[in-house]
């Protein structure tokens, strides 16, 4: 596919340079895409630049009507989507599906923040003089989305910067092009005006940097790697716009001796394998009370190895493929490094052996912590394990990491969850439950896990810029 969609249109790339796109199920070649050049990303900027310009005249309850008709194209067009998003980033049919769901409800619960865009009456110690605080569109904004949730993720940049009265820019990852220029043809078939979304496959390197360094963008926003960030975070301060990233994350999970274990085990669990693990708010980092880590070990090595690793296709199966080789070369160099420093393997431990990219539900007992499979974010099925004594110490522990998008705490005991909220040093805190993200919620991390952030109305305002206005009238 040699395609970028600008203007509303599907226009072939001038460019040579191109990527072969691999089905991590199977390990065959599906398509090829080609990747836009340096004149087609400053075309695509100029006509966002005059759509903005139009668009922003636009009230905002009537943008939000146009991108609503959204979703009964996403309903209607689910199963041909979810298809094709599974053979190119080898997650489960059901979850494709779910992305796809979550993403409706994302559209369907933003829009209806149409009406909500307030300024403000402000205080004057001057007589016969008005302060008025008015919210306005940023402009043109960029967006770049990651391979593991292509869908939801293109929503969250795409939705907010168009009821706003903005224009997006789009990056996909280059693993997942695929998808992300079959929703194009969704944008083309709505009422949104042509201009206002444009897709450009590439590279960060190429097309990343350039929309980081453009003078006509005036926010871009990454979901990505913390090094994919920092990137653009630094490509960015020439034109010194506004950025938004969410990246990388290294959550913590701390299981107390007051959790119910098979409450704590199912979460763990479910939270791990989703997407193969393959999710910045997965469980990292396990720290386990030594009263109850041999009951944990025994009940979480027994719901690991009932998993169903394969076909994402098959409803039975649990979880599918890793992204690519160099993920499962990468999840797998962590895990035998952290064998050989001294962690317990407990089960998995492997490359499942058989076409495509798949790791097996993996389980590294009494792990170095300073092991990189402990330090950092492994992306795959494996769950590393310390025990603790001390519940201030695990606290402590939980929060020495660079990284601060999500946590977890388990325990039946109100006081350990009140403290674990307070102290825990992340965006987000889930107590007795797995990661879910909710559209209303805001989705963020600290230090270098992100700035600002999306969901809810604020993520909506990240999209504003503010006028502060003084109105004489003696």
């Amino acid at each position: 596919m040699n395609q970028l969609f600008i203007n509303n249109e599907f226009i072939a790339s001038k460019s040579t340079d191109t990527m072969d796109v691999i089905n991590p199920a199977t390990g065959e070649k599906i398509d090829t895409i080609t990747f836009a050049t340096e004149a087609e990303v400053n075309d695509a900027v100029e006509k966002s630049k005059q759509a903005q310009l139009e668009w922003e005249k636009t009230p905002e309850p009537t943008r939000a009507d146009h991108v609503k008709l959204l979703i009964p194209l996403l309903e209607q067009n689910k199963d041909t989507l979810a298809e094709l998003y599974v053979k190119e980033q080898g997650k489960t049919l059901a979850s494709a599906k779910g992305e796809i769901d979550k993403a409706i409800q994302f559209i369907d619960y933003m829009t209806g923040l149409s009406m909500n865009n307030k300024g403000e009456v402000l205080q004057n110690s001057r007589e016969n003089e008005t302060i008025l605080l008015t919210k306005k569109p940023i402009g043109v904004t960029a967006g770049i989305v990651p391979w593991n949730a292509p869908i939801m993720v293109l929503m969250r940049k795409v939705i907010p910067a168009v009821i706003t009265g903005c224009s997006v820019v789009i990056k996909p990852s280059e693993a997942t092009s695929l998808i992300t220029l079959k929703i194009a043809e969704l944008l083309r078939a709505s009422t949104i005006p042509a201009g206002l979304v444009q897709i450009l496959p590439g590279t960060g390197e190429t097309v990343g940097t350039q929309l980081a360094q453009h003078p006509d963008i005036q926010l871009i926003s990454l979901t990505g790697s913390m090094r994919a960030g920092k990137s653009v975070y630094a490509e960015s301060a020439s034109t010194v716009k506004k950025v938004n990233l969410e990246l990388g994350g290294n959550a913590p999970v701390i299981v107390t001796s007051n959790a119910d274990l098979d409450k704590a085990v199912n979460y763990i669990v479910t939270a791990r394998i989703n997407n193969a693990g393959q999710v910045c708010t997965c469980p990292e980092r396990i720290f386990v009370h030594q009263d109850i880590h041999d009951t944990f070990i025994d009940k979480l090595k027994a719901q690991m190895e009932q998993l169903t690793v394969g076909d994402p296709f098959d409803e039975s199966t649990d979880y599918g493929a890793i992204i690519n080789q160099q993920q499962l070369d990468s999840i797998d160099d962590k895990v035998q490094n952290a064998v050989k420093n001294g962690a317990q393997l407990i089960t998995g431990g492997h490359k499942i052996k058989r076409s495509g990219f798949f790791y097996a539900p993996t389980i590294l007992d009494h792990i170095n912590p300073e092991d990189s499979a402990f330090k950092e974010e492994i992306f795959g099925p494996v769950l590393p394990i310390v025990t603790y004594s001390e519940f201030e110490h695990a606290l402590n522990q939980a929060n020495d990491t660079n990284a601060g998008l999500s946590s977890y705490i388990f325990s039946e005991n109100l006081k350990e969850i009140l403290l674990a909220t307070e102290k825990l040093k992340f965006g987000e805190v889930y107590a007795n439950c797995e990661a879910e993200e909710v559209v209303n919620g805001f989705h963020a991390g600290w230090r270098e896990s992100g700035l600002g952030g999306a969901d809810g109305i604020h993520g909506l305002e990240e999209y504003y810029n503010t006028t502060v206005s003084y109105i004489r009238y003696d």
